[in-house]
């Protein structure tokens, strides 16, 4: 999409507001509103400011010093500069449009600890070795019509995955939201209730490169606006509810060769149908498994999903179709071959899963790690030879601080920006009375 394009679609929409978008370290989808003149004018070629102190920010709002410059490094500006292939018309919002911006500094380079960027230079990595990247996340979200101090109340109840009579209820919400995503170019393939009390779960069609992550963010971002405009919300917070079924975030994947055009995966004389790539890709994904929990887990509440026997993994395992394992292989092959990575949570920034996610298989397929036989016939959660999950962020994070091979890839920068940010979050955690402290202790004791 160039320029011209852009000013047609503001003229035949009337648009009067371009927000300019990215997606924090954080996790936080940061905007600045633009008026349309303005945009026109200056930003659509020259960027617009935006305070580099606010990659230093957690999930609380804290500045966190150690995750950027500090005070002495005087927070200066960086340029948000937009990706013209992004910009869309966002129809729930009144004369509105959107675009996703790339940070770069004031000298033009970009900011190598912004999570576009970390995913854009392995994409690069891929790319010299002659490969292209293709798939999607499928979400798993839940919608209330109360979720706070005093309780909840789920937009539909009970459990049942899948029952047209609860999808009934809530043909409306699944309505919008299908419309709305197919206006901002995300297709949805399909769209059900999950296994809990509110719980929904949408497939999107698969984008090329970077717009797999575009595309993940633009969807979360639509989805709490539009339920936010219902009196709704919507939540990809991984686990909201006790004792009831977390939100995961399964990650579809392929690689395509850039000559010719044919699935990396796919070996048709191969007894499964993969090729030795797709093994070695395979093998770096287990291989870094615990490191990449970090970035595809990056909350304290996202492990309380990765339990056995909750179709979520426990274990660093593969399988073809087993939805038991870290890995499923799903049974297409040829040119629909690909993998479902089911570690990440709902609540991934999704350029920083799937970077992590792609450079640990070319770390695989760079090094030939070999892929160790998958799990048939067996229950793979009891596999006592099998590696265990992080059980906590901080087990996720001192993983991914000693995975030197995946330090390389994402970049040491981001790597120690990253991870300040999260002890953080652990560390205010940790000095955080729980309810369940109280109700547990208080008369006992």
């Amino acid at each position: 999409m160039n320029m011209d394009t852009i000013n047609r679609l503001i003229e035949e929409n009337d648009i009067e507001i371009v927000r300019v978008v990215f997606n924090d370290n954080a996790n936080v989808a940061r905007a600045r509103n633009i008026p349309v003149k303005f945009f026109r004018d200056t930003v659509a070629e020259k960027g617009v400011q935006y305070p580099s102190a606010m990659l230093s920010v957690d999930t609380s709002a804290n500045f966190v010093l150690s995750a950027g410059a500090g005070f002495s490094g005087g927070y200066g500006s960086w340029l948000l500069k937009i990706d013209p292939g992004t910009f869309k018309v966002i129809p729930w919002a009144k004369k509105s449009a959107r675009v996703i911006a790339d940070l770069y500094t004031l000298e033009g380079e970009p900011v190598n600890v912004a999570p576009r960027s970390v995913l854009k230079r392995v994409l690069n990595e891929l790319d010299r070795e002659g490969l292209k990247t293709y798939g999607a996340a499928e979400l798993e979200f839940y919608i209330f019509k109360q979720y706070d101090q005093s309780g909840y109340e789920p937009t539909w109840t009970g459990l049942q995955c899948y029952s047209e009579v609860k999808q009934g209820e809530v043909d409306d919400i699944l309505y919008d939201i299908t419309v709305g995503l197919a206006a901002v170019g995300i297709h949805v393939e399909a769209a059900n209730t999950e296994y809990g009390p509110g719980q929904f779960e949408i497939s999107m069609n698969p984008q090329w490169g970077v717009g797999q992550a575009d595309a993940a963010f633009t969807f979360k971002s639509a989805i709490k606006e539009m339920m936010a405009q219902r009196g709704l919300l919507a939540t990809f917070m991984t686990k909201p509810l006790t004792g009831l079924s977390g939100s995961g975030s399964h990650f579809h994947h392929s690689l395509y060769d850039k000559e010719t055009g044919q699935n990396a995966f796919y070996d048709a004389n191969a007894a499964d149908g993969l090729s030795d790539l797709a093994r070695h890709f395979i093998a770096g994904q287990l291989y870094h498994a615990k490191a990449i929990s970090a970035l595809a887990n990056p909350t304290i509440n996202s492990y309380h999903r990765l339990r056995p026997y909750t179709f979520a993994p426990s274990n660093v395992t593969w399988g073809l179709e087993n939805r038991m394992c870290m890995i499923r292989v799903p049974g297409a092959r040829g040119q629909g071959t690909h993998l479902e990575n089911r570690l990440p949570g709902a609540d991934m920034n999704p350029y920083l899963m799937m970077a992590a996610m792609y450079a640990a298989g070319l770390d695989g397929i760079r090094r030939k790690l070999p892929a160790p036989a998958p799990v048939e016939n067996q229950d793979a959660y009891a596999l006592s030879s099998a590696p265990s999950l992080p059980r906590d962020l901080g087990e996720a994070l001192a993983a991914l601080n000693a995975d030197d091979e995946l330090i390389e890839y994402l970049g040491a920068d981001f790597v120690q920006s990253y991870s300040a940010l999260k002890m953080n979050e652990l560390n205010r955690f940790a000095d955080h009375v729980t309810d369940w402290e109280i109700r547990e202790y208080r008369e006992l004791f």
